[in-house]
């Protein structure tokens, strides 16, 4: 059936995931942002589909 499957772990994305009023968090500047896990994303799609991206970890380079 051709299905690729792929899991995408980030580390902390300050969005408003998990809030109760959809309030989006304060953007920290050692934190990922939603553009780069969207980066992530599109560029595993767009492989070549001789191959396939299963898992990718995002994490961020100094985040404390």
């Amino acid at each position: 059936f051709n299905v690729r499957v792929m899991l995408i772990n980030p580390s902390y994305v300050a969005t408003a995931f998990g809030s109760s009023d959809g309030t989006e968090r304060p953007q920290e500047l050692n934190k990922l942002t939603g553009n780069e896990i969207a980066h992530t994303i599109k560029s595993a799609l767009e492989m070549d589909n001789r191959g396939f991206i299963p898992e990718v970890t995002i994490w961020a380079t100094n985040p404390w």
